[in-house]
C-alpha cells in the first residue's frame, strides 16, 4: 500500500476507519485509517487490544524469535489461559505483521519469514503447555539415555520452507522417537496422540478470541485413515513401502519445529535419500505433468480461473516447477536440498536448470503473486486464494498494491500469470518437442513395433531399412536378459528412447556403429531408467549423445562407465565453448562448495569434476573447437588443479593430527615447505587422455629440530612420507566413480630405491653428481606444480643451473641415440606394415630425443633453450638461437603436432597407436631424415 490517493469508491472506508482509529496517538492515526481501509482484520484487533498493538507498532524490528518465546510462556496456565494467550498474541503479532506489510515497512519475503517465527513460536509454546498438563497424569517420556523424548513436530508446505501466509493453513506431521518409555511406565503410543491432539486443540479450536493456527495433519502416512503420531522408524517404512509420487513433492518442505536434535536421523538418514536419489531423477517431470493435469481438472471443476494460487499460472504451479528441479538434481547438489523455494529458485539459473530467464521470470511472479496473497488474506484474517468479484473489495486490493486502479492490477497479474505458463510449459512439455509428443500417432506405432519385436517395421522409412546389422542389435537389446529383468516403467522408458534414437543415428555417416554404441550406453543405465527419462525429456541431450557416439567410441564409453556425463549434454554450449582455466577453476569450486567440509564429498566433488572436464575437452577436441595444443593445455589445467586440491586436503587432514612440520635451530624454527614437481607430459604441459602423472615431491627441512608441531609429533621425514602417501591415495583410490590418475614417482633421486620425498639439498646434489644423461632428459621435462612458493622458485633456479651446467655432455649423443634403439625394440607396438605412431623410427619420441639433444648439447652457449619445458617451444628456442633452420623448425614442428594429433584422435577411438605403414609417410620420412642427419 503506498500514498497513492484514494479512489471514490473507498474514501468512505477511510472515514469509517479513521472514527474507528481516533483514539490511537496521533502519529499512528493516518496509517491505521489507511490500514484500515484495507484490512477490517487489523482494525478489529486495534480495538480491542489497541495498547498491547500500538506498543508493538512502536517496535521497527523484525520478529524475534527469542522475545517472542518469553511473552508467549505459558507455563502453570491451564488450558482455557493457554487458549487466550496464544490467540491473544497470535492476533497482535499477526496485526502488526500485516500493517508493516500494508505501509511498505517490511517487504514480502521478510513477511512470509516472520509470519513463520510466529508460527514456529506459537506451536512451540502450546506444545509445551500441553506437555506440562498431560505429566502430572501420564509421566514425562524419555529416550534411553533419560533425556526428555519430545514429540517431534515436522512443518510442511509453506511453514516448511519458512514463507508462511496470513491465514494459511500449517501442515504438520506428528512423529515420536522410536527408544521413547514413560517414565513410570504406561502406553507411550497414547502418550504421544493425547499430547497432539491437545496441541492442535490449543491451536486450532476456536473461542471468542478466534483461533491460532488452523492444523492440517492430511499429509501423515496413510492420510486420514493413518495414525495421528508415528514412529521414527514406522514412518521410515512407509516411505519406503507405500509413499506416493506426491509424497516426494511435499517431503522437499519438511522442516522440524521441535526436536531438532533428531534432524540428523530423520533428515540425514530418513528423508534425503527418501526425497533426493543420487542420480539425475527426470522421471519426476512424469509426475510433474500428471499432478498438472489433475490441478486443471480440478480447475475446471471447481471453476478456480480466478484463484492465484490453484488457478493457471498460479503459485502452486511456480511451487512444483522448483520442486521438480530439487528433486532432479537435489541429488547431486546439496544446495538444492532446502524447504526454502526463495532459496532453491535462484539456485537453478543455468543450462541444467530453468535458466537465468525463466528464474527471473519466475522469481518476479512469486513475489507479486504472494503479495497478492498476503494482502487479500489480510483483509479479513481468512484463508482465500480468489480474486474478489465486488468492485470495492477489488478497489481495495489494487488499493492495498499501490496499483492506481483494478484494471492496472488485472493487467499486471495477467502477464505474471502467463509468464509462469510459459516456464512451467517449456519445462514439464517442450523439452520433448510438443504436448502431443507421447500420443503422436508415428510415435505410437514405432512403439508398437519395438513391443511387438517388428524390426523391420520399426526401422521402415528410416535410411536403416533392410540393414540386418540394425536389426541385430534391435533384437539384442530387446530380447536379452537385461530387458527381461527390467521393470514395466523402465522398459516403456527405453522403448521411447529407442524409438527417438533410431532417425538420428540414421543420420550418422556409420550408422550401425553410432547405434551400437548408444545402445551400449541404455544397457549401462537401464537398471537407473532417469537416466532414460533424462533423455527421453530433453531431445537435444539424445541428440547430442548419438552425436558423441557417432563421434568417438571413447564418448559411449565414458558415458556408459559415468552416467552422470549426461548431465552434461544439456548444456548447448557444450559443442560450442570449450571451458577455459577460469572456467575449469569455477566448475571446481561449485562442486565443492555443494560438498561442504565432508572428505569423502569433497574427493567425490574432485573425481566427478575431473570426469566432467576432460569429458568436455574431448568433445571441444573432437568436434574441433579445440587445438591440438589448447587440448594439452586444458587437460594439464584440469589435472593441476585436481593435484593442488588434493595436496591442500592432505595437508589440512595431517597438520589437524600433527601439526605443521617445523624446522632449524631452536629457537629460532621456521615452517618447512613442500612443493610437488611435475615431468614427463605433465611437465612439459602436453598431457593426453591417458597420460600418467610423473610426479617427484621436493621439502627444504634441514637442521637439528626437524618434528612437527602438533600434540602427536612426528619426525619431518615421516611426516611428508605420510603427506605424499596421501595425496598419491587420494589421486589413484578406486572408487564408484573411478580412478582419477596413474602416478609414476620413479623419476625421484635414485628412483625406486630413493625416498619418495627428497631435501632439495639432496636433490641438487644427486642432480649435479649422480645423475644419469635419461635424468637430465626428463628434468628438461619438468616443472613446479603446486606447493610452497619458496621451494617451487628453488627448483626453477636449480633446473636452469643443472641443465645448463651439469649435464654429462661429453657422452650426451651417445647416451640418447642408445636409449632410443632400445626404446624401439623393446617398446614398438607394430608388425610389418604398421606403423608405431610414438616409438617406430620417424616417430612422436623421435622428434623429442631430437630436441632433448640438440637443447641439452647447446644449453651452456645458449640458456634461453631451457626456459621453457614443452617441446614446441623449445624448437622455437631452437630456431631463435640459429641452431635449426626456420624451415626445418617449422616442419619439425608441424610434424611433431600432425604425430599428436592423430595419437589424440585415435585416444578417442580407443584404437591404441598403432596406423597402417602409408599413414603420415612424409612425415615419418622428415623425421626421420632428421635424426639421421644429427645421429648418423
Amino acid at each position: 500500500m503506498t500514498s497513492l490517493d484514494l479512489p471514490p469508491l473507498l474514501s468512505a472506508r477511510y472515514r469509517r476507519a479513521a472514527e474507528r482509529v481516533a483514539g490511537l496517538p496521533a502519529a499512528l492515526r493516518d496509517d491505521a485509517a489507511r490500514v484500515g481501509v484495507v484490512s477490517d482484520f487489523v482494525l478489529g484487533v486495534l480495538e480491542r487490544q489497541p495498547d498491547a498493538l500500538a506498543e508493538r507498532l512502536a517496535d521497527p524490528a523484525d520478529l524475534d524469535a527469542g522475545t517472542l518465546a518469553a511473552r508467549l510462556s505459558l507455563e502453570g496456565l491451564s488450558e482455557a489461559e493457554a487458549m487466550a494467550r496464544l490467540r491473544r498474541v497470535r492476533s497482535v503479532e499477526a496485526a502488526r505483521l500485516a500493517w508493516r506489510d500494508l505501509t511498505g515497512a517490511s517487504s514480502v519475503e521478510q513477511s512470509l519469514a516472520d509470519l513463520s517465527t510466529l508460527a514456529d513460536a506459537l506451536i512451540r509454546s502450546a506444545l509445551a503447555n500441553a506437555a506440562e498438563r498431560l505429566a502430572p497424569r501420564l509421566g514425562v517420556p524419555v529416550d534411553e539415555t533419560g533425556e526428555a523424548a519430545p514429540l517431534l513436530v515436522v512443518a510442511m508446505g509453506k511453514l516448511g520452507g519458512r514463507e508462511l501466509n496470513f491465514s494459511s493453513d500449517v501442515d504438520l506431521v506428528f512423529l515420536r522417537p522410536d527408544d521413547a518409555v514413560l517414565e513410570g511406565g504406561g502406553d507411550v503410543e497414547g502418550y504421544y496422540r493425547r499430547l497432539a491432539q491437545h496441541l492442535i486443540r490449543l491451536l486450532d479450536q476456536p473461542t471468542d478470541d478466534g483461533y491460532v493456527l488452523r492444523v492440517d495433519t492430511r499429509l501423515r502416512p496413510f492420510g486420514q485413515s493413518g495414525p495421528l503420531v508415528v514412529g521414527v522408524s514406522a514412518f521410515e517404512s512407509y516411505l519406503v513401502q507405500h509413499a506416493r509420487d506426491w509424497e516426494r513433492y511435499a517431503y522437499v518442505k519438511a522442516r522440524l519445529v521441535t526436536g531438532e536434535r533428531y534432524a540428523p536421523v530423520l533428515f540425514d538418514e530418513i528423508l534425503t535419500p527418501y526425497v533426493y536419489r543420487r542420480y539425475l531423477d527426470y522421471g519426476v517431470f512424469d509426475a510433474l505433468r500428471h499432478m498438472k493435469r489433475l490441478i486443471s481438472q480440478d480447475v475446471t471443476r471447481k471453476d478456480l480461473a480466478d484463484d492465484i494460487k490453484l488457478g493457471p499460472g498460479g503459485i502452486r504451479e511456480i511451487e512444483f516447477v522448483v520442486q521438480a528441479f530439487q528433486l532432479v538434481r537435489g541429488g547431486r547438489d546439496p544446495l538444492l536440498r532446502t524447504p526454502s523455494l526463495l532459496e532453491a529458485l535462484p539456485r537453478l539459473a543455468d543450462e541444467r536448470g530453468i535458466g537465468h530467464e525463466g528464474v527471473e521470470q519466475l522469481a518476479r511472479a512469486y513475489a507479486f503473486l504472494r503479495t497478492v496473497e498476503n494482502r487479500l488474506q489480510a483483509m479479513d484474517d481468512r484463508q482465500t486464494h480468489a480474486l474478489p468479484a465486488d468492485g470495492e473489495t477489488r478497489a481495495r486490493l489494487a488499493y492495498a498494491l499501490g496499483e492506481a486502479d483494478w484494471a492496472h492490477f488485472a493487467a499486471g497479474l495477467d502477464r505474471h500469470r502467463r509468464a509462469v505458463e510459459a516456464v512451467f510449459d517449456r519445462v514439464a512439455w517442450d523439452g520433448r518437442g510438443d504436448r502431443a509428443a507421447g500420443a503422436d500417432a508415428a510415435f505410437e506405432t514405432a512403439i508398437e513395433a519395438w513391443d511387438a519385436r517388428d524390426y523391420a517395421a520399426l526401422v521402415a522409412g528410416t535410411p536403416l531399412a533392410g540393414r540386418e546389422e540394425t536389426e541385430r542389435q534391435l533384437a539384442a537389446l530387446r530380447e536379452g536378459s537385461l530387458y527381461r529383468r527390467m521393470d514395466e516403467q523402465s522398459r516403456r522408458r527405453l522403448a521411447a528412447a529407442v524409438v527417438r534414437t533410431i532417425p538420428l543415428a540414421a543420420r550418422a555417416a556409420n550408422p550401425d556403429a553410432a547405434l551400437a554404441r548408444v545402445f551400449s550406453v541404455y544397457r549401462a543405465i537401464c537398471r537407473r531408467s532417469a537416466y532414460l527419462a533424462l533423455l527421453n525429456e530433453n531431445p537435444p541431450a539424445l541428440e547430442r549423445l548419438v552425436t558423441l557416439a557417432a563421434q568417438s567410441a571413447l564418448f559411449a564409453r565414458q558415458i556408459a562407465e559415468h552416467p552422470l556425463l549426461l548431465d552434461e549434454l544439456l548444456d548447448a554450449r557444450i559443442f560450442d565453448t570449450p571451458p577455459s582455466r577460469p572456467e575449469l577453476a569455477k566448475m571446481l569450486e561449485q562442486r565443492l562448495a555443494r560438498a561442504g567440509d565432508d572428505v569423502e564429498a569433497r574427493l567425490e566433488a574432485m573425481r566427478q569434476f575431473q570426469r566432467t572436464a576432460v569429458f568436455r575437452v574431448a568433445i571441444a577436441d573432437r568436434l574441433g573447437h579445440l587445438p591440438l595444443m589448447k587440448v594439452s593445455d586444458r587437460l594439464t589445467d584440469i589435472a593441476e588443479l585436481v593435484l593442488e586440491l588434493a595436496l591442500d586436503m592432505a595437508w589440512r587432514e595431517l597438520t589437524a593430527k600433527h601439526g605443521r612440520p617445523m624446522y632449524g635451530e631452536p629457537p629460532n624454527l621456521r615452517e618447512a615447505g613442500f612443493a610437488v614437481i611435475g615431468y614427463g607430459k605433465l611437465g612439459g604441459l602436453e598431457l593426453g587422455y591417458a597420460s600418467d602423472l610423473d610426479l617427484v615431491f621436493l621439502h627444504d627441512s634441514s637442521g637439528s629440530h626437524q618434528e612437527t608441531s602438533g600434540d602427536r609429533p612426528l619426525d619431518n621425514t615421516r611426516f611428508f612420507s605420510r603427506l605424499v602417501q596421501r595425496l598419491i591415495h587420494f589421486l589413484t583410490i578406486q572408487t564408484s566413480s573411478g580412478r582419477l590418475y596413474e602416478v609414476d614417482t620413479r623419476l625421484r633421486p635414485s628412483g625406486r630405491a630413493g625416498l619418495m620425498v627428497a631435501s632439495l639439498e639432496s636433490f641438487r646434489r644427486y642432480q649435479r653428481t649422480e645423475a644419469w644423461v635419461w635424468e637430465h632428459q626428463a628434468l628438461l621435462r619438468s616443472r613446479s606444480l603446486a606447493g610452497s612458493r619458496s621451494i617451487r622458485d628453488a627448483f626453477e633456479r636449480e633446473r636452469r643451473e643443472i641443465l645448463v651446467g651439469h649435464v654429462n655432455r661429453a657422452r650426451l649423443k651417445e647416451e640418447i641415440a642408445g636409449m632410443r634403439a632400445r626404446m624401439r625394440a623393446e617398446l614398438s607396438q607394430s608388425r610389418d606394415g604398421e606403423f608405431d605412431l610414438k616409438q617406430d623410427p620417424g616417430g612422436l619420441t623421435d622428434v623429442e630425443f631430437l630436441v632433448d639433444y640438440l637443447v641439452l648439447r647447446h644449453a651452456p652457449e645458449f640458456p634461453a633453450l631451457v626456459e621453457y619445458p614443452d617441446n614446441v617451444r623449445q624448437i622455437e628456442a631452437l630456431e631463435a638461437a640459429g641452431l635449426v633452420p626456420a624451415e626445418r623448425a617449422e616442419r619439425l614442428t608441424s610434424a611433431y603436432l600432425a604425430l599428436r594429433r592423430r595419437l589424440h584422435e585415435l585416444a578417442l577411438d580407443e584404437r591404441g597407436r598403432v596406423v597402417s605403414a602409408e599413414e603420415l609417410a612424409d612425415v615419418r620420412a622428415f623425421v626421420t631424415a632428421c635424426w639421421e642427419e644429427v645421429f648418423g
